[in-house]
């Protein structure tokens, strides 16, 4: 019985994987055109989260890298860098934005569906344009009014490694303005489709509780 229900759980899980490729290529196609046409910007989207994933890692290899080298001086040759811990928070910032956009790129931040789940098609898409123009619109107001405080501390430098606090403060900046530019081409796509834009992670979620599922 319990192999029975383990493939049925798995069959579920791929069809509503499937499903959720389906729906997402019946979206990546314009209604009422003739032949396929891609979503606008989608190639500008593709190839900004290969960016976002890339400066992300190389960030990642960055702290893995540097910390490694510390915990070697230190413990081996009893001689610690001066510079591997700083180093280690400018790249962990800069990763944090830029992985924070990719995720926004990819619908995978933390959010609640308590009215997302209890409504139609069409109130799932008011709900989705109207959280795409709060977040441009707190992001703008955020990165416009820190950029002035970002050009000020520019002049003051780290106690190490001495890079500008400009550099610091910049990845809120630019994490926040990817991620408006992330926004503001979904609500574009949403507005051409008229639909809500289908997630991977959507599929994903339904199967993963399924699996949670006690087998009876």
């Amino acid at each position: 019985m319990n192999t029975n229900s383990e493939r049925d759980t798995v069959g579920e899980t791929l069809q509503l994987r499937q499903q959720g490729l389906d729906k997402e290529q019946e979206l990546n196609v314009l209604p009422g055109c003739q032949g396929d046409r891609a979503l606008p910007m989608a190639g500008v989207v593709r190839w900004m989260i290969i960016a976002e994933k890339l400066i992300a890692g190389l960030f990642l290899v960055v702290i893995v890298a540097t910390m490694s080298l510390q915990v070697i001086a230190r413990y081996l040759f009893d001689n610690p860098y001066q510079w591997s811990e700083e180093l280690s928070r400018f790249a962990l910032i800069w990763m944090t934005f830029m992985s924070a956009a990719y995720v926004m790129a990819e619908g995978r931040h933390i959010a609640v569906d308590m009215l997302s789940i209890r409504f139609g098609e069409r109130g799932r898409l008011v709900l989705e344009v109207g959280s795409y123009i709060l977040i441009t619109v707190t992001c703008m107001l955020l990165v416009f009014g820190g950029a002035k405080f970002v050009w000020y501390v520019g002049k003051v430098g780290s106690p190490t490694l001495g890079l500008p606090k400009s550099l610091w403060y910049g990845a809120c900046l630019v994490g926040l303005s990817v991620i408006a530019i992330h926004c503001m081409i979904n609500l574009l796509q949403v507005c051409v489709t008229g639909k809500p834009i289908p997630r991977d992670s959507t599929a994903d979620e339904e199967a993963f509780h399924l699996q949670m599922e006690p087998n009876k």
